[in-house]
C-alpha cells in the first residue's frame, strides 16, 4: 500500500534462505508455510507456490466507475506506465498483463476511490489479495483474486499526476510480486513523494524480485521431483476430493507527501 509520510517498513530480520530481506513479512510466513507443506501435503505446497509466482498472464483490469473523462487520460497512462515498469525490469518473467478496454474478466482489478480501508489520509494505494487453493494426494489448484484501491486525490481538490500514479500502481505491483515497504524516497516501494514521484523500478528491487522467484521456481521444481518419485505426482481421475484453503492478505504502506 502507498502512502504519504508515515511508512511501514517490513523488512523482517533472520531472513529463510536466498529469500531477500525485501520481501514482505506476509509473503515470507505463506512461503515458509509452503516449504512447511511439502514433505506430507506436496500438492499443498506446489498450489502455494505457484501463487507467490504469479500465474502467467495475470490480467490487470481498470474500473473507471467515478474517474471524471477530464482526468481519465493521465490515470490511464499512469497505470500503463506502471505495469510497463515490471514488464520492461522483468521481461518475459513478467506475469502481468493489462487489459483492453471492455474486457472485465481479470485477476487484479484496480479502482479510484474516494476513501481507503485504513482510513489514513496519508494513505494513497493499497492491495488486498485473496489465494485460494485446493488440493489432494496427486493434484491441486489455484486461484489468485486481488484488488488494487488507489486514492482519487493527491490532495484535497487536486487530483494525482500522471508520474504518481505510475509509482503507486508500480508500488502495488511490487508487493504483488512479493515485496514489502521501505522508507527510502527513492525506491517504488517508498512514499510516493508528492510533486516528485520516484516512477520507477530500482535496481535494488529488482534483483530482490528476481532472487526471490528464482528461489521460488527451485522450490517448486525440488517439491515437484519429490512428489513424482514418492508416487504422489501421478494425475488424478475424476474429481480431486481434496482439502481446500484461502489466504488473505493486505499490504499497506504507499504513503505520499
Amino acid at each position: 500500500m502507498v502512502s504519504a509520510v508515515a511508512v511501514l517498513g517490513l523488512l523482517v530480520p533472520g531472513a529463510a534462505a536466498s529469500v531477500p530481506e525485501a520481501v514482505d513479512s506476509q509473503i515470507r510466513d505463506y512461503y515458509e508455510d509452503a516449504i512447511a507443506s511439502a514433505r506430507s501435503e506436496p500438492h499443498k505446497a506446489l498450489a502455494m507456490l505457484e501463487l507467490l509466482l504469479l500465474p502467467s498472464k495475470t490480467s490487470i483490469h481498470v474500473d473507471w466507475t467515478g474517474v471524471p473523462l477530464g482526468v481519465r487520460r493521465q490515470f490511464e497512462a499512469g497505470i500503463r506506465r506502471g505495469v510497463t515498469a515490471w514488464e520492461q525490469a522483468l521481461g518475459d518473467e513478467c506475469p502481468f498483463v493489462l487489459q483492453a478496454p471492455g474486457d472485465d474478466s481479470a485477476s487484479i482489478r484496480i479502482r479510484f476511490v474516494d476513501a481507503l480501508t485504513s482510513g489514513d489520509p496519508h494513505t494513497k494505494g493499497e492491495l488486498r489479495i485473496t489465494r485460494r487453493i485446493t488440493w489432494g494426494k496427486s493434484v491441486h489448484f489455484s486461484e489468485l483474486d486481488g484488488q488494487i484501491r488507489v486514492m482519487k486525490w493527491a490532495r484535497e481538490g487536486q487530483y494525482f499526476s500522471e508520474d504518481e500514479i505510475t509509482h503507486v500502481i508500480a508500488h502495488e505491483l511490487g508487493h504483488a510480486l512479493g515485496l514489502g515497504d521501505t522508507d527510502r524516497w527513492d525506491r517504488v516501494m517508498g512514499p510516493v513523494v508528492l510533486g516528485q514521484p520516484y516512477a520507477r523500478v530500482s535496481a535494488e528491487e529488482l534483483a530482490a524480485v528476481q532472487q526471490f522467484r528464482t528461489a521460488l521456481k527451485e522450490e517448486y521444481a525440488r517439491i515437484s521431483a519429490t512428489a513424482e518419485r514418492s508416487g504422489k505426482g501421478r494425475p488424478a481421475v475424476g474429481a480431486i476430493g481434496g482439502t481446500s484453503a484461502v489466504h488473505r492478505m493486505g499490504c499497506a504502506g504507499c504513503s505520499g507527501d
